[in-house]
């Protein structure tokens, strides 16, 4: 009678540490968006008549008599977005960019949004308008390369490290995901290199995926020939919405490319990373600034969506921003691979079928069900797909993977 007892006192106190444990994360996850809120500003655009057959380009300014620009995203095959601005942001310059070379000439139709004259989470609707007089001077025939001037404070660009080293903790995994703002404030985010540049080896980036830090690539990393290659590394709070992720990826594309004269760079993503990479190539093909690319691989990513985020939506007491975005049903998903020919870049599907478990007999990998991992719209994008006898995670260690991959990157680069 004593050991049933204390067994079931043992399960009541691991059952009450659990929901403890989840509470804390929960009110940390709040305090963190409250904080963020505090600090940005969200719209919805939306544009009075769809542009068709064009990009339409966002110009992010704080100050509209400089010739600067803070930050810029597009709107492709639809007619509205979503933005989460820092509220230094004052202005949005919206063209029809016609001719996809990021740049407002003059018979292009714009219009500037004064941003003081609207709300946080307003929806503001822009109508363009080809008007040469009222165009912004500062702005016009400025190529959005030469007016970027994009400011990555709480960012790491290019400084080497090792995968022992703090960011890549796995306690920095968890607060990434429940206090991403600490997270950034704390140094543990940005795009680091794990040794010094080197011009002549051609760089792979790896981007990790949710309660993750780089460390997961380790397996991975270890086979690559770093004669040839230069091993990049993208950490990053996985708690934040995959579009916020997707555009800080993009910011870094840009700096690096712009100061490195990058020719040439693979992609590595794992589980949710896949889904910011491909969405990062999404909007960067606006002005061909994915050109460098020259291939993309993601290992086990749900580009389906996951269930239990759809469930954390809608039952959750705070909600996570990533879950918003991973979704089944959610416009992120949704919007993956809309019209991808406009660019192409060749894509490696890599996906992991045991679900490590004796009792578990449906079709996952032990994390993602193999009906995410494989989506019709994901498949028709890839040009290679290949199925690997492992879960989640030990498919980063896999020999046949990392095989498959070798050749993948030699024909990319040929």
């Amino acid at each position: 009678m004593k050991r049933l007892l204390t067994a079931r006192l043992l399960s009541t106190v691991l059952l009450l540490s659990s929901v403890l444990s989840g509470c804390s994360n929960f009110r940390n996850l709040s305090n963190e968006i409250q904080a963020i809120d505090s600090i940005t500003n969200q719209y919805t655009i939306t544009l009075s008549q769809p542009a068709s057959g064009s990009a339409v380009v966002i110009e992010q300014i704080k100050d509209i008599n400089k010739s600067e620009v803070d930050g810029y995203d597009g709107i492709i095959d639809s007619d509205s977005i979503h933005l989460q601005l820092s509220n230094n942001i004052h202005y949005l310059l919206v063209f029809e960019d016609k001719n996809q070379d990021l740049t407002l000439q003059a018979d292009e139709a714009f219009s500037v949004v004064n941003l003081r004259g609207h709300k946080d989470k307003s929806t503001i609707e822009v109508s363009l308008a080809v008007n040469e007089s009222d165009a912004p001077r500062a702005f016009v025939d400025r190529s959005l390369s030469s007016l970027l001037k994009i400011e990555l404070d709480l960012v790491d660009i290019g400084t080497v490290v090792d995968l022992s080293d703090p960011p890549f903790e796995k306690g920095n995994a968890k607060l990434g995901m429940w206090q991403p703002l600490t997270f950034l404030l704390e140094d543990n985010a940005g795009l680091y290199f794990l040794s010094e540049y080197d011009p002549n080896k051609i760089p792979i980036l790896f981007v990790h995926g949710i309660n993750s830090t780089a460390l997961d690539f380790a397996p991975l990393i270890e086979k690559v020939d770093q004669s040839k290659y230069q091993i990049w590394v993208f950490n990053y709070p996985s708690g934040l919405s995959l579009s916020l992720n997707s555009k800080g990826l993009n910011n870094l594309f840009h700096t690096v490319v712009t100061e490195y004269k990058i020719q040439q760079l693979h992609v590595v993503a794992h589980s949710m990373g896949g889904l910011i990479v491909t969405n990062s190539i999404r909007q960067c093909r606006i002005g061909q600034l994915c050109d460098f690319i020259s291939s993309v691989t993601t290992i086990s990513s749900p580009f389906g969506g996951v269930e239990s985020a759809k469930q954390g939506v809608e039952y959750s007491p705070v909600v996570m921003p990533a879950w918003v975005d991973l979704n089944p049903d959610g416009q992120f998903i949704a919007d993956l691979f809309i019209d991808n020919s406009k660019i192409h870049i060749p894509h490696f599907l890599a996906f992991g079928y045991n679900s490590g478990d004796l009792f578990n007999t449906n079709s996952n990998d032990g994390v993602i069900n193999l009906s995410s991992q494989l989506s019709r719209p994901a498949q028709l994008n890839a040009d290679q797909i290949r199925g690997y006898n492992e879960n989640h995670l030990s498919i980063l260690d896999n020999d046949d993977l990392f095989e498959d991959l070798s050749s993948f990157w030699l024909a990319a680069e040929q």
